[in-house]
């Protein structure tokens, strides 16, 4: 006789054959049994008669997509822009776009370049090459560019957000066993806080630009800086070397006198010991020299002692606004100012931001309670209850982040940027008024010496020679023209380096290139005291 346990085993016997043999069927039976299973009671919201929560409608992210792709096309816009070889019209050197291409394909040939420096490039070449190969540009460039990244980081944190999440949340009762599921939800962030988070990452890279700006500007101001010394330089171991010429001629008349009986020794020796000093003074300016290709050179990333050519001579030119025209200027496209401003309205959307936070994003979920309690009296379980949800409830959100210390702490600082904001333009002013004057004093330094120095020191050097031959002066007289003259001929190219220099350093200040004209060394009127 078989018993129950027997028949058991063999009924499981066949019924696994029979799945066996039949594998196809068995699991398409599966797979249409998921099809079309019911989502459970976990998915499906009731509703409860004293809420109204089972109507709300989840929010369209159509408008936080948008504000996404908002802020990709604004990035890839920027990154164009920092690859591109074109300058906008604010920075503070901006050649026109072919000019820059051609200096960009310059540098990418390094043989051509440097065959180009070492036979001697122009002002415009070295500046062009500098921005190009400047590491410090290079650096701000580089900084400007992981600012960019901050556009995907701001969307990250959203986008990961606005998913479903799930949590339990244990429930203690006084008596039985809880049975709950997990609690479902999705976050909505608002697209305005998104929008807003890019217009904060925005002006980041702006100020990043102008750090950018700032770095271009101070190479540049220093390229032209140690080329107008460049130009000094040269102009000096030249002027020096025509000294030594005009002494020779000096020396060799009064060994002629010397050798005929009518010359003193003395003369030959104080013309000797002169000779020398030129001498000396014509190594320390070529050791001077050595120095400022050292400088131009670390400016465009080679060795130090990298040959350069001679420098090339430039057009002399002087500013045409009036000081008041300046100031105006200078407060406008100052990029020291223009990164403040930025810094400034960066501080005003963060205090928007913190005032953005106090209200909670909106928040669809829904929850699953399962209550099998019985009380002691004796009922029938509590049948199951689900739970819609819906946040944010304006009316009870707490209004607690305008009121921290934080955004206090914020305001204040903005009040401080602000200041600061004033005594920089005042700085600024005293900056553009220190060069404006520079430039006034040099000129009219170069026009005293080239109109009426430099030909009276001619002329006395002409009649000191001829009374010299003709023994009615000592040599003395002479020797004391000969300085004379060369000490007006340097003062002449210092002062012209000077004015160059201060022109230099007020487009420096300025934060752009001042207007120009020739420089008029006739007209005098102009002077630093215009207003």
């Amino acid at each position: 006789m078989r018993t129950p346990t027997a028949l058991a085993v063999v009924g499981a016997v066949l019924m696994l054959v029979g799945c066996a043999k039949n594998p196809a069927i068995q699991y398409q039976s599966l797979v249409d049994a998921y099809e079309t299973a019911s989502r459970g009671a976990y998915y499906v919201a009731q509703t409860d008669p004293k809420t109204e929560t089972t109507d709300a409608v989840a929010p369209d992210r159509s408008d936080w997509e948008a504000a996404r792709q908002k802020l990709a096309a604004q990035k890839e816009r920027w990154t164009e822009a920092l690859d591109s070889h074109t300058a906008s019209p604010s920075q503070f050197y901006a050649p026109d776009a072919e000019t820059m291409s051609g200096y960009a394909a310059l540098a990418d040939d390094r043989d051509a370049a440097e065959a180009l420096l070492g036979d001697g490039a122009s002002l415009d070449d070295v500046t062009a090459l500098a921005v190009l190969w400047n590491p410090g540009i290079r650096a701000a460039r580089e900084k400007m560019r992981s600012k960019l990244e901050q556009y995907s980081q701001v969307s990250y944190l959203d986008d990961t957000l606005l998913r479903y999440n799930a949590f339990t949340k244990q429930l203690m009762t006084a008596v039985g066993k809880p049975r709950q599921k997990e609690m479902m939800a999705m976050r909505y962030p608002f697209p305005d806080g998104l929008a807003l988070k890019g217009r904060i990452v925005t002006e980041d890279v702006r100020v990043a630009e102008r750090d950018v700006d700032i770095a271009t500007r101070d190479v540049v101001t220093a390229v032209r800086v140690a080329y107008y010394d460049y130009l000094f330089v040269r102009e000096a171991i030249r002027i020096n070397g025509e000294a030594q010429d005009l002494l020779d001629q000096m020396i060799y008349i009064a060994q002629a006198k010397l050798r005929v009986g009518i010359g003193k020794y003395h003369s030959v020796i104080m013309g000797q010991v002169e000779l020398a000093r030129l001498a000396d003074s014509i190594l320390t300016l070529e050791e001077q020299r050595e120095l400022i290709v050292a400088r131009l050179n670390t400016l465009l990333d080679r060795r130090a002692d990298a040959p350069l050519g001679a420098p090339v001579p430039i057009e002399d030119a002087d500013v045409t606004p009036s000081l008041v025209d300046l100031y105006a200027a200078g407060a406008k496209d100052a990029q020291e100012l223009q990164k403040q401003r930025l810094m400034i309205a960066r501080m005003g959307l963060m205090i928007e931001m913190a005032t953005r936070m106090t209200y909670p994003d909106f928040t669809l979920g829904a929850s699953y309670f399962e209550d099998r309690m019985k009380l002691s009296s004796g009922t029938k379980p509590m049948p199951p209850t689900f739970q819609s949800q819906r946040t944010p409830n304006l009316a009870n959100a707490t209004s607690f982040a305008t009121g921290t210390a934080y955004v206090r702490e914020v305001e204040v600082r903005l009040s401080a940027m602000e200041e600061m904001l004033a005594g920089m333009t005042n700085m600024t002013e005293l900056a553009i008024r220190k060069h404006h004057f520079g430039m006034d004093r040099a000129r009219r330094s170069v026009a005293l010496h080239r109109n009426s120095l430099l030909p009276q020191a001619l002329q006395a050097l002409d009649a000191a020679s001829t009374a010299y031959q003709t023994a009615r002066v000592d040599f003395v007289t002479l020797l004391d023209a000969e300085r004379t003259l060369l000490r007006i001929q340097l003062g002449e190219q210092a002062a012209l380096r000077d004015h160059r220099t201060h022109l230099a350093e007020l487009d420096r200040a300025l934060g752009s290139a001042a207007p120009r004209k020739p420089l008029d060394l006739d007209d005098l009127s102009a002077t630093g005291d215009e207003r």
